[in-house]
């Protein structure tokens, strides 16, 4: 809060720049749970998680981005984790499943760089957590870490006790696998040509025109140790 800033001031500043952000809001959340009703109250928790982050905001930096990354994460914390309870992948070796991965506290980061939040929004969310859940416990801890929470290297080593070296390879390997899986699912379903998919790069106008419409149908219708 700007000093000396009353509570009304502060929350009048905020609904500024959150405003013309809402209709962004709103699509994002119709992608994620293919409901009216459920989107409506996914961007009305957007903006209380949002209001109360705001103190962390970097003035000068992408509002909406910022905003939708809460949402995002709003999402998988409470909305997705919801429709199925958490349940240990693997009690031999402690993993977790796709839903678990993302039981994490609140955080009000800038999260996804551009390229991955572009890459990510292609996909449905149940085929992201299926790729995720394809990583090795310690790539997806500091993909989520890192890439989602966006925490600094620094403080994903100091938290997991490595190197930061380390944590730089868990995460660019994290990166091209998640992208190959993604691919390969891609290619599985049809929804790109081989030679696309193969490329792991960004998805097709094709591929987003796929997932569109799959998200459309729904709603109509209703490894070890690394260095």
């Amino acid at each position: 809060m700007v000093l000396g800033e009353t509570m009304a001031s502060k929350r009048a500043r905020f609904e500024q720049l959150a405003m013309p952000a809402v209709n962004a809001l709103y699509r994002q959340a119709m992608r994620l749970t293919n409901n009216p009703e459920d989107a409506q109250d996914l961007v009305q928790d957007t903006f209380e998680r949002g209001f109360k982050a705001f103190d962390t905001f970097q003035p000068g930096s992408n509002f909406e981005a910022w905003m939708t990354t809460i949402e995002r994460n709003a999402y998988f914390n409470q909305y997705a984790k919801a429709k199925r309870r958490p349940q240990r992948a693997n009690d031999s070796t402690g993993e977790y499943d796709d839903w678990d991965i993302y039981d994490a506290a609140e955080h009000s980061s800038d999260g996804l760089k551009s390229a991955e939040e572009e890459y990510l929004d292609a996909f449905a969310p149940e085929e992201i957590m299926q790729a995720l859940a394809k990583l090795s416990p310690e790539r997806r801890q500091v993909f989520i870490d890192a890439a989602i929470d966006g925490k600094s290297y620094q403080q994903v080593a100091d938290e997991q006790g490595v190197k930061i070296g380390t944590v730089m390879s868990r995460l660019n390997r994290a990166r091209a696998q998640l992208k190959r899986e993604l691919a390969a699912y891609a290619r599985e379903r049809g929804y790109v040509a081989d030679e696309t998919a193969k490329s792991a790069g960004s998805p097709s106008a094709k591929l987003r025109k796929n997932a569109s419409e799959r998200h459309e149908t729904v709603h109509n219708g209703n490894d070890g140790k690394e260095m």
